[in-house]
This record gives C-alpha cells, sequence and structure tokens, in this order.
C-alpha cells in the first residue's frame, strides 16, 4: 500500500480552489439565467415594438385610402358642382336671349300712378334713369376657394332669377290690370291669334341643356325657369295685342262725343234703334284715324254709312270709321296706330258732321268705350 500525505497548506488550496470554482459556478450559473430573462424581456420588447409599428403603417394605409378618398369624393362634389353652374348659367343665359328675342328689352316692374291708375311698364325713353342693382359682397366673393366661389355665384343666380321672376310677374300683373278693362277674356283673345300662327318643329323645354343633358338641376330652380319663361310668353302676348289691337282715339284733334253705344232715339223717325257704336263731333275734314294696326279691307260707300273705311287688326276684331268726307286709303293698305284714314264728313244716313266709330269682335258689335278705356294706359 502506498501512502499520500497531503500537507495542511495542499488541502487549504484544494478547499480554496473548490470553493473558487463552486463560486464561479453559481455566480455563471445565476449570471445566464437573469441575461436569458433580460434577453427574452427584450425579444419581447421587440416584438410589441414590431406590432406597434405594424398597426402603425397599418392605420397610416388606411388613413392614406381614407384621404384618397375624400380627395377624390371632394373632387367629385367639385365638378358636379361645378358642371351644375355652368349648367344653371346655361340656362340662365338661354332664358335671357328669349327674353331679348321677344322683347327686345330689359325687364322691369310696371310703376304705378299716384292715383292709383295702372300705367305701363317703363322704357328706355323714360326721363328718369333706372339704378344698377347694387351687389353684395360676401366673405366667399373674397374668398379664394373655389367652391365657395361657386356657391356665392350660384347664389347670385338665385337672386338674379327671383328678381326675374318679381319683376315678370309685376309685369304680368299690370298687362292683365290695363287689359282687364276691356271687359274681355284676354286669354281666349290671344289664343284665337295664336292658333291661328302657322308653327311647328320639335319640342325642346327652355330647362333642357344641350351642355351637360344629363344633370338634373333642383327642382326649384327649374320650376322657377319654367315659370319664367311661361310668364314671359304670356307677357310678350299681352303687350303684342296691346301694340296691334283697337286701343287708339279715332280722331287726332279736340273733339266731342254727341252719342254713345246701345239704345238711343233715332234721329230721323224719333224710334227707339240700337246704336252700334259711338258719335264724335268736329269740323268738316277732321282728320279721322286709325286706332290700331292693321290692314284695310274696305274703303269706299256702304249704304247708310256713306263713305266707309274697315281695318282688321287681328285678334278678331274690326274697326269700322263711317259718314267720312273723304277717304285716304284703299282696301289692301296697312296702316299703322294715328295714321290719317279720311276726313270727317257727313256722307250717307247722317244729320250734321260727325265720325260714326264701330268696334266689331268675332262679327259682334261691341262698346268702343271698353277698349278706349284701356287704350289710356297703352302706350
Amino acid at each position: 500500500m502506498r501512502y499520500f500525505a497531503i500537507s495542511t497548506g495542499l488541502q487549504i488550496s484544494a478547499l480554496l480552489s473548490a470553493a473558487v470554482l463552486a463560486c464561479w459556478l453559481c455566480f455563471t450559473t445565476v449570471s445566464v439565467a437573469f441575461h436569458g430573462a433580460a434577453l427574452a424581456e427584450k425579444d419581447q420588447e421587440v416584438d410589441e415594438m414590431q406590432r406597434e409599428a405594424e398597426r402603425i403603417v397599418a392605420e397610416a394605409r388606411a388613413n392614406e385610402v381614407s384621404a384618397r378618398a375624400f380627395v377624390e369624393s371632394q373632387m367629385q362634389t367639385f365638378d358636379e358642382t361645378a358642371v351644375e353652374f355652368e349648367v344653371r348659367h346655361e340656362r340662365l343665359r338661354r332664358l335671357l336671349d328669349f327674353v331679348e328675342r321677344i322683347s327686345g328689352d330689359e325687364i322691369m316692374p310696371s310703376p304705378t300712378g299716384t292715383d292709383g291708375s295702372v300705367l305701363m311698364a317703363a322704357t328706355p325713353a323714360d326721363p328718369a334713369p333706372r339704378e344698377a342693382r347694387d351687389i353684395p359682397v360676401s366673405v366667399a366673393a373674397l374668398s379664394d376657394s373655389p367652391e365657395d366661389q361657386i356657391t356665392f355665384l350660384m347664389s347670385e343666380q338665385d337672386v338674379a332669377l327671383a328678381r326675374a321672376e318679381n319683376a315678370t310677374e309685376a309685369q304680368l300683373e299690370n298687362l292683365r290690370a290695363i287689359l282687364r278693362l276691356t271687359d274681355l277674356d284676354i286669354e281666349e283673345v290671344v289664343a284665337s291669334e295664336r292658333d291661328s300662327d302657322e308653327q311647328g318643329g320639335p319640342f325642346l323645354p327652355i330647362s333642357e341643356s344641350s351642355f351637360a343633358p344629363g344633370i338634373e338641376l333642383d327642382g326649384q330652380f327649374e320650376g322657377r325657369i319654367n315659370r319664367i319663361a311661361a310668364r314671359l310668353l304670356e307677357v310678350n302676348e299681352l303687350e303684342e295685342f296691346a301694340a296691334q289691337g283697337p286701343f287708339g282715339p279715332p280722331i287726332s284733334v279736340p273733339h266731342r262725343r254727341t252719342s254713345g253705344f246701345g239704345l238711343r232715339r233715332d234721329p230721323f223717325n224719333g224710334r227707339p234703334t240700337q246704336h252700334r257704336g259711338l258719335d264724335y263731333g268736329a269740323y268738316r275734314r277732321a282728320p279721322i284715324v286709325a286706332t290700331g294696326p292693321g290692314e284695310v279691307i274696305y274703303a269706299g260707300w256702304r249704304g247708310g254709312y256713306g263713305r266707309t273705311v274697315e281695318i282688321d287688326h287681328g285678334y278678331g276684331f274690326v274697326t269700322r270709321y263711317a259718314h267720312l268726307h273723304e277717304i285716304a286709303v284703299r282696301r289692301g293698305d296697312v296702316v299703322e296706330r294715328g295714321q290719317q284714314i279720311g276726313g270727317m264728313g257727313s256722307t250717307g244716313r247722317s244729320t250734321a258732321t260727325h265720325l260714326h266709330y264701330e268696334i266689331w269682335y268675332n262679327g259682334s258689335a261691341i262698346d268702343p268705350d271698353r277698349l278706349l278705356r284701356a287704350g289710356r294706359y297703352v302706350q
């Protein structure tokens, strides 16, 4: 047997080495354990940061898509608004062209006299100048935004349309009030002339746009356009009748009325008789004038009427001027209101120098006073 003697110093060295090794193993074990936990924690933080980054990117992409959709929607809305504005502008222009074509003048409301009498619409020859409408200034008018500009211009269109509508309605009511003095069915009178015109062609409503036929505008705007156009047509018809009808006086010099319309005593036999016209007295050869434009359909001797002139004014109206001393027109002549057609006399069945004046409407004699009343307000 062999024996090894281990000294105390060696034993102490061995124990110290073992202790150091044990401490190192414990330290490394603890270090590895803590470092792994830290690494796992770091990995978890990295994963969370990656997920947050992905979420932010996804939100950014979603916001980008939403922003693009919003911009496209705004652009589409702006384009539609711009097209609607252009269509409205085109229809307003067509309406104004229509006004110029049928009237040749600006639409203005008709004034009323101080005594309540109704007057004809003002004309460019009026002594009182018309004042231009003040253009309102708004924030939108000063804005650089195209949307605000278009919105402002569309509101201006509505204002102009409302003014045109009010002015047209006022002018129409003015004409109706004047022509109601005739006690005639004015709609029937103008319809008779309208039906006699030779017209034709396809129906193209004024509200239909050639610029963008698929665009549908606001119903109120369309209704205004159509309503104003209809009123303008009616105004034009009434103005044509006022210009064409026998509304003027038949004598161009001072005169007096000597007999009225209706039942009277016959100046020759004293019996009751129906007087179909008005008698006016003045001097011999006093100028007798046409009471409205028209065509002479008779000029010559007509029984008890003596020398007579008859004028067709259209609309079913014929005027007769009797007992003339001389005749200044011939059958087929076209005369204007106020044009001399003869001189006052006493030919035919007459007691003295005078004019017998008749108005016939659709074959029946009517009281000339009915048109003379309205004629006081017809320029």
